[in-house]
């Protein structure tokens, strides 16, 4: 009796002061609040205030029905949400991470915390995301959500492990695309979305293959499909936006100018297509209308850069100097600008009689002018090694990725390519030799160590192997194949215990590795040390 006496006083002290409150829901479950003031009313009404957007009452509910239930991972969840809704992200988190503590396997919980965790910037959301997998290892959202974490780390490799493998639905396809893109195999971009298109067509499917093929230097090849597409679904804004980009990239001014027009036409304050116009309307001399749509353009995104420059020289060519200088200043405040921002400016202030001023301009002119050149000239080699190297003329592949290196000689990404066309044309040497330069510049980068490591143990130096392998699991913690190594290398030198851990570690990311699953029956014959 004493402690049923209790658990009503509670009930009614928390009805006394919610009373005082400005939170009141629907008659009937306030009625019902004041007969059963206990957890679950105070859990139902939280969800009323829930569903009309009333977050502050939502939280005061659940926190009040945790008054009666303090051991409760769903309520925990619920006012986790509503803290998260009304924009308290920190408690949101603190309450997910107590829910987990009283309910260690709850998937939905380590999905929330993941993504709270990842709006605040936190490291611990790579975690987050690992345990739901561990969960449920086929989670789309818990994939989606470790990949992007991944790519954001520059961990290419890491996300390409953890998703070629997967089911992939249309999320993660485009995730898998990026990677692939971010890692410079474009080819496997370019044929797995091939692949999922010919299952069915959809705009950011289409998008990402034309910026594939545009990156491999087939612009008439991305426009192509970008037409097909529109031509398909010529009420789709996107699309039609898409070709008006690509026939833009393609210099075809006769067939952007008349599509651009229409589209703003129908769209009337739509920033980029301002900008477009705009642009289109400086290049043909009517620099009224350019500043008109330019000034209209910066006023609705007043952080793009291309609008500031874009209205600058406008404001230039209508003898507009002050102007023109606060626009072009602001675009080279906004971004690393092209060259041309500079030269623009340096003439703004010759104009305006700042002649150390322009002098300076000009030299940032020259240098970004020269910077671009070599960044162009790399681009240029990078994409035709690769065709010789598809082509399967390694050699050729090696001239024109060390051509490329001679312009842009702090590309990791490039001595890692080199390495794979010298290892198709067997030296080893040169091979390693790039390698240990990619690593140098970037020392995350997973594939190289795993490379290296591959090298090593193939020439018996089984200590440098397990180095290099150790490496690429800190950089890529998701990188399947280097926990297969690492796992390999620790056995051939009898660290047993190790080498099951490693191997374990491999099968909880692939749980369907058959060369994983083998090492790990050939290990637990092993006899420990």
């Amino acid at each position: 009796m004493f402690s049923r006496y209790i658990l009503v006083s509670t009930g009614l002290m928390l009805l006394a002061s919610w009373a005082h409150g400005a939170c009141v829901g629907p008659e009937a479950l306030e009625s019902k609040l004041r007969a059963h003031p206990d957890s679950a009313t105070f859990t139902e009404i939280g969800k009323w205030f829930d569903k009309h957007q009333q977050y502050s009452c939502a939280i005061q509910s659940y926190r009040a029905a945790l008054k009666f239930s303090p051991d409760s991972p769903g309520i925990l969840e619920l006012l986790a949400t509503s803290l998260y809704s009304s924009g308290d992200l920190n408690s949101s988190a603190d309450a997910l991470q107590h829910a987990i503590k009283l309910d260690p396997k709850n998937l939905s919980t380590h999905l929330r915390l993941a993504a709270v965790l990842e709006e605040l910037h936190k490291e611990d959301a790579k975690t987050e995301w690992q345990k739901a997998l561990e969960i449920d290892p086929q989670s789309g959202v818990a994939l989606d959500g470790l990949s992007r974490h991944l790519i954001a780390e520059a961990d290419y490799a890491g996300a390409i492990a953890l998703l070629r493998d997967s089911r992939l639905n249309e999320k993660l396809t485009l995730d898998l695309v990026q990677a692939y893109g971010k890692a410079g195999m474009l080819k496997e971009a370019e044929a797995l979305l091939i692949a999922t298109l010919t299952k069915g067509s959809s705009y950011p499917l289409v998008n990402a293959l034309a910026t594939v093929y545009v990156n491999e230097g087939l612009r008439q090849k991305a426009l192509e499909i970008a037409n097909e597409f529109s031509i398909a679904h010529p009420d789709n804004a996107d699309a039609n936006t898409l070709r008006l980009r690509l026939l833009l990239l393609s210099n075809d001014i006769n067939q952007a100018t008349p599509l651009a027009q229409k589209l703003l036409a129908s769209r009337p304050r739509d920033p980029y297509l301002l900008y477009v116009c705009g642009t289109l309307e400086r290049q043909a001399g009517d620099f009224e209308a350019a500043r008109g749509h330019l000034q209209l353009a910066v006023n609705l995104e007043p952080e793009v850069y291309q609008s500031h420059y874009g209205l600058g020289v406008v404001l230039l060519k209508l003898n507009d100097l002050r102007g023109s200088k606060e626009h072009l200043q602001r675009a080279i405040t906004l971004q690393e600008p092209d060259p041309e921002v500079h030269l623009e400016l340096a003439t703004v202030l010759r104009k305006l009689g700042e002649t150390l001023a322009a002098e300076h301009e000009l030299k940032l002119y020259r240098e970004a002018s020269q910077s671009m050149e070599n960044a162009t000239v790399a681009e240029s080699k990078a994409i035709r090694g690769q065709q010789e190297l598809d082509a399967g003329d390694s050699g050729k592949a090696v001239e024109l990725y060390r051509e490329a290196l001679q312009a842009s000689p702090g590309d990791a990404l490039l001595y890692y390519k080199l390495s794979i066309a010298l290892e198709q044309l067997g030296d080893v040497p040169g091979e390693r030799e790039a390698l240990e330069k990619a690593i140098q510049i970037d020392p995350d980068m997973a594939a190289a160590h795993n490379q290296l490591g591959y090298l090593a143990s193939r020439g018996g130096d089984m200590v440098s192997a397990e180095e290099h392998f150790r490496e690429a699991v800190r950089a890529a913690p998701t990188f399947v194949e280097a926990w297969i190594n690492l796992a390999a290398a620790l056995g051939t030198q009898s660290k047993v215990s190790e080498a099951r851990k490693a191997i374990e570690r491999a099968l909880q990311l692939d749980p369907n590795n058959g060369e994983a699953q083998q090492l790990q029956q050939e290990l637990a014959k092993a006899v420990r040390p």
